[in-house]
């Protein structure tokens, strides 16, 4: 009879390891790109909710072209205009399309690349959206972020959204000097706090308003504001609490919020005064942004300004080595509210609106 071929062991252990490895590969470089899309515009006077969006897997990008980098999103920046991008309202971008990867800031891993400035293995920040992969280029703005700060911090306090709004709306719209007196609503939010902080370098009084005795103690123990005042009890409490902790008035006021705080701190403004106007989150899901004290611009002469960080983009990388100077200085102080998976990306949105989130919210991606 002829013998029994019998496999080596040392060949059976190489077909174990072949099998398991292409395994790990199936695992950690999938096939399809999972995606959060906008598939229903939300509704106004009401928070965003699930049923807006659908979680699909798209084809993951296979072809690479010149120059083109393949990007794994490792997280995404979340920001009170996306409540405004999901919406077809007249905005100042082009509202997000439906069926498509939600907008998002993102900052990500190189996979692939054709770009040599962009290696397999840098990380980059971009337009990435709401899913795990996406194409971009060096022409599209994508810039290897480089090692030397946490990896987390280029989508808070030193991205264009928080650090250049911020450092814009203090130093060059306000025009914060010593001895001003500076309010800032959403005080204890990634823009604010950090607004905050700018002023306290120029030597002004710096009060918050905030929503709760946490965030007032955080902002007046850690972050060196002179005090912080809350919107919870309405205009009338918040009125008197201003003038109590700004008893010469206010000079300079950074607006992210609206609604009652405005409304309050407009009773408190001195002649000549300045607003930077940075948001309105508080109308973003009622749509009620009107003002009733709006009268008081003109009893004070007071100075409006809207801005968006885009307007200013070219000054990003001289402010944003500056804001990297001041964290590696211990100089400044920030947080970082991350929470994980695209399937919560909804309820992650809304602690911007109820109140619950305290600095730079984040999603990491899954």
């Amino acid at each position: 009879r002829r013998p029994i071929a019998v496999l080596p062991s040392m060949a059976l252990l190489a077909l174990a390891i072949v099998a398991l490895a292409t395994a790990a590969v199936d695992q950690t470089c999938p096939s399809t790109n999972r995606a959060l899309v906008l598939r229903h515009r939300p509704e106004v006077g009401v928070h965003m909710s699930p049923s807006n969006f659908e979680i699909v897997e798209l084809p993951k990008p296979a072809d690479l072209g010149e120059g083109k980098v393949l990007v794994r999103n490792l997280y995404a920046s979340l920001d009170p205009t996306q409540r405004i991008w999901a919406t077809d309202d007249a905005q100042y971008m082009v509202p997000a399309s439906l069926g498509e990867p939600m907008r998002a800031a993102t900052i990500g891993v190189v996979e692939q690349s054709n770009e040599p400035s962009l290696p397999v293995g840098s990380h980059v920040v971009g337009v990435g959206g709401l899913q795990q992969y996406y194409v971009t280029s060096a022409a599209e703005g994508a810039v290897d972020v480089g090692e030397d700060m946490p990896l987390t911090s280029h989508l808070s306090v030193l991205s264009f959204i928080i650090g250049l709004t911020a450092w814009v709306g203090t130093y060059d719209i306000l025009d914060v000097q010593a001895g001003d007196t500076v309010v800032i609503s959403g005080g204890a939010g990634a823009v604010g706090s950090l607004a905050g902080q700018l002023a306290k370098m120029r030597g002004a009084r710096v009060i918050g308003i905030v929503g709760s005795d946490a965030k007032a103690q955080w902002l007046t123990s850690e972050l060196g504001f002179d005090g912080a005042v809350s919107y919870k009890d309405g205009e009338v409490a918040l009125v008197a609490a201003l003038r109590a902790a700004a008893p010469n008035g206010v000079d300079k006021y950074f607006d992210n919020t609206g609604g009652v705080s405005t409304e309050a701190v407009l009773k408190a403004m001195n002649n000549g005064a300045r607003i930077a106007l940075c948001g309105v989150i508080s109308g973003y899901n009622s749509g009620e942004m009107g003002l009733s004290n709006y009268q008081m611009l003109l009893h004070r002469r007071v100075k409006v300004e809207g801005f968006i960080c885009t307007d200013h983009f070219s000054k990003y990388a001289e402010v944003k080595g500056e804001l990297a100077a001041l964290v590696k200085a211990g100089k400044i102080v920030y947080k970082e509210d991350i929470q994980e998976g695209l399937a919560n990306y909804v309820p992650a949105l809304n602690r911007l609106f109820d109140g619950s989130n305290t600095g730079k919210l984040l999603l990491k991606i899954d």
